[in-house]
């Protein structure tokens, strides 16, 4: 009797073990298939989640509270993730908190969050301290205690702790510089291939004073990263060739602008047109004579004739109200490049100006 009973006991433990595996094999299945069809993958994890597969449950909550596969629900988020922390899913303490923060539940967020960060859960401690430097926690958000918290934990080797430290003073929510060790953290991971610390360092970097070779080379070396965004990349090589190739900086300003993306185009053009505006005028004469608008040099200068060419083309795309401003106020050059970007984007040029214009 005692064998049969050994052996059933294994029989089960070895159903139990396969179906666990079964389970796992499934979730990971339906991650993939994500973005290919989330309204059925929802489906499809929402049964796994109520096999009691633990995983599954914050997924779905996951699923919930970005508007995957289904309409973004936060109270619907807010209850998978609280049963995911009820069957012990180490990460789901700090997204619940995320999802009370998003409900303007900052109470409730911070104990969760101190809560745990005691108890050691992941990224509870670090959200912890971003929330109260976003001001997420209400009345109770400490900016000077979040600051701790970030440095503490750069201090002790934690990378993302440090990379969300430079990117909070990058953001102007807190005051620089930045630790050293924080610093090195976050350069390194961006010079061994991680494009996010890669642009949040040459952020960084390039605000602060030191202009040594040593500094100016490291930026270089970090803008090479593939994979850094075109929104942080055009406006950091604008500097970039500032600093490099003064000289030549209108050559490489049109370079940079020609390989821009649109939506970052403007952000780009204002970069050159703070360092040097008759940099940025070169490229608006030569953008308006594609257009049809301009017929005069390409020289740089503001002149009444670039400024009669500008206005037309404000007036034909109704952006008058915006341009108003003054042919070299900041508001215009965005106005302008934004404009601009728009029509190469489209591959429209409208020949609306007379011809010697």
């Amino acid at each position: 009797m005692r064998q049969i009973a050994l052996a059933a006991t294994l029989a089960l433990t070895l159903a139990s073990v396969g179906a666990a595996q079964e389970q796992r094999l499934q979730f990971k299945a339906l991650i993939k298939q994500e973005q290919a069809d989330p309204v059925a993958v929802h489906a499809a994890m929402t049964s796994l989640a109520e096999s009691g597969y633990v995983p599954a449950i914050d997924r779905v909550g996951y699923y919930f509270r970005n508007g995957i596969g289904s309409q973004k629900d936060l109270k619907a988020a807010r209850q998978w993730y609280a049963s995911a922390v009820d069957a012990g899913h180490p990460w789901s303490t700090a997204s619940l908190a995320r999802v009370e923060m998003e409900m303007g539940r900052g109470d409730v967020a911070l104990e969760l969050l101190r809560a745990g960060a005691r108890d050691n859960q992941p990224g509870a401690e670090r959200l912890l301290a971003t929330a109260h430097i976003d001001r997420k926690l209400g009345a109770a958000s400490d900016v000077k205690q979040g600051r701790a918290i970030l440095e503490r934990m750069a201090e002790s080797g934690d990378q993302n702790a440090a990379r969300d430290l430079v990117v909070r003073i990058n953001w102007k929510r807190l005051r620089g510089p930045a630790p050293d060790t924080a610093i090195e953290q976050v350069v390194r991971a961006g010079l061994g291939g991680d494009a996010k610390y890669a642009a949040v360092a040459l952020v960084y970097l390039s605000s602060q004073p030191d202009r040594s070779e040593e500094a100016i080379q490291t930026r270089a070396m970090l803008a090479e990263v593939p994979g850094i965004s075109d929104r942080v990349l055009s406006p950091e090589l604008i500097k970039l060739a500032a600093e490099i190739h003064p000289t030549q900086f209108w050559l490489e300003v049109e370079d940079i602008l020609e390989d821009t993306q649109p939506e970052s185009y403007a952000k780009a053009a204002s970069t050159a047109f703070w360092i040097n505006k008759n940099a940025w005028v070169r490229v608006l004469q030569k953008e308006l004579r594609a257009f049809g608008y301009y017929q005069g040099r390409i020289d740089g200068m503001m002149t009444s004739r670039t400024i009669k060419a500008q206005n037309r083309f404000c007036r034909d795309r109704d952006l008058w109200s915006l341009c108003a401003s003054g042919p070299l106020r900041g508001a215009t050059v965005r106005t302008m490049a934004g404009a601009i970007a728009q029509e190469k984007h489209s591959g429209k040029i409208d020949n609306i100006a007379h011809p010697g214009s």
